[in-house]
Order: structure tokens, then C-alpha cells, then sequence
């Protein structure tokens, strides 16, 4: 189902206790550690903002939800999400001298739990995105921003499930592509659902030996 408000809890939660397992993530959040509390504060405030981008139409997020049956009562638990980029939010025209790309959500510098050099470096995805996807496909994409399953329930299909939905919406919405960057956590559940490599994107910072590869897919 569609994310509502009062999911942030939960987003927040599996966000923090999976992207923690990805070095994608440790990467861009490298002093996470010694900052948990603004840590935690920053990545609430990170999804609250995708959550008020969702009302105004430009991602849609999806949960995936686990019945619980305690004593006589039966409740759910968000135990999964994902983020999409719509097609109506992608670039229709490209302006060399600024290109009107949308800001990610991530790229708060001023924050403590980050690497500036690190987050500015990951940027280099976006141009990559814009030639490999956006010019290509236009309007007719989605593209995944976000996948995070809590690591109590991973490797139990959930993934793939939040995948599959997207797969069908795009065939019935007449879509011609569903495209991502994988992450190191991501890769093999994408490559087992039959995505292309398109190309990979080094981010590394100039100096540092440390650096992470997204393929493009």
C-alpha cells in the first residue's frame, strides 16, 4: 500500500537498522557512529521530506506489511518500503548552464553525521542518471530511489515484492522502463529480477582510496 504519515516511525526504523548493513550508505554517512542521536534525527527528517513530496505528486511510496496475530488481535507491521520517482518528476529539457534537477533529500551538508567531500562525490550519479535514463526514457520511467527491508525479514521475497509492484504498475501505466542504481546491499536481488547493467559509477572522493560502485541498471 501506499505510505502515510503515520508510517514515519517505522520508515525511519528499518532505514537505519538495514541502510546500516550497506556500504553505500556508511560510505555518505561515515561518522553516523559518533553522531547516533543526530543520526536518527536526520534520516526521520530525510523521510518526512519524501513522504511531503509524495503529497505533491513527485515519488510514490510504498510499504509492505506483516500480519500479526497477537492473543485475539490481529495488527500489521511495516516490516518493508520503497521510493519511486514518478514520471511526471523527470527532466523534459536539459539546461546546460544549470540543469533544473531535482535536489535529493540527502544532500544536507551541514549535517555531523555526514562526509560533505563524500555526499558532494555522490552526486556524480545524478549526471550519470540524466544520460543513461533521463534522456532516454523521458516520462517513461520509474526509477527507484529507495529499497530497505528490516533485517528481521530479509531474504523472505519482500524485496521482490515491492519490486514486482512496481514492474506491473509500469506495464499497466505503459511505462518503458524501470531503472535504479544498485547499491552493494542491492545488487543481487536486482540482478536475480533480470535488470541490465547499464554502466557503473565510481564515488570516490579525490585522495581517499575508499570508494563505492553503483551499476546503473
Amino acid at each position: 500500500r501506499e505510505a502515510k504519515e503515520s508510517d514515519i516511525e517505522a520508515i525511519s526504523e528499518i532505514a537505519l537498522l538495514s541502510m546500516s548493513l550497506d556500504p553505500a550508505w556508511t560510505y555518505r554517512y561515515q561518522f553516523a557512529k559518533i553522531y547516533p542521536i543526530e543520526h536518527k534525527e536526520n534520516t526521520r527528517n530525510r523521510y518526512d521530506k519524501y513522504l511531503a513530496d509524495q503529497r505533491e505528486g513527485r515519488f510514490c511510496i510504498v510499504v509492505a506489511e506483516l500480519l500479526l496475530h497477537i492473543k485475539d488481535e490481529t495488527i500489521t507491521k511495516v516490516i518493508a518500503f520503497a521510493i519511486w520517482q514518478l514520471p511526471r518528476t523527470l527532466l523534459k529539457a536539459i539546461d546546460e548552464a544549470k540543469p533544473n534537477i531535482i535536489e535529493p533529500t540527502s544532500d544536507y551538508l551541514d549535517r555531523k553525521d555526514v562526509s560533505p567531500a563524500r555526499m558532494k562525490a555522490f552526486r556524480a550519479y545524478r549526471k550519470v542518471k540524466l544520460h543513461w535514463f533521463d534522456e532516454k526514457y523521458g516520462e517513461k520511467q520509474w526509477s527507484l530511489m529507495t529499497l530497505a527491508t528490516h533485517p528481521d525479514y530479509g531474504r523472505g521475497g519482500v524485496g521482490t515484492a515491492l519490486c514486482y509492484w512496481a514492474i506491473q504498475r509500469a506495464i499497466s501505466d505503459k511505462i518503458e522502463a524501470v531503472t535504479l542504481f544498485a547499491s552493494p546491499l542491492g545488487k543481487l536481488l536486482y540482478t536475480k529480477l533480470k535488470f541490465i547493467v547499464v554502466g557503473i559509477v565510481r564515488i570516490q572522493v579525490e585522495g581517499e582510496e575508499e570508494f563505492v560502485d553503483l551499476p546503473g541498471m
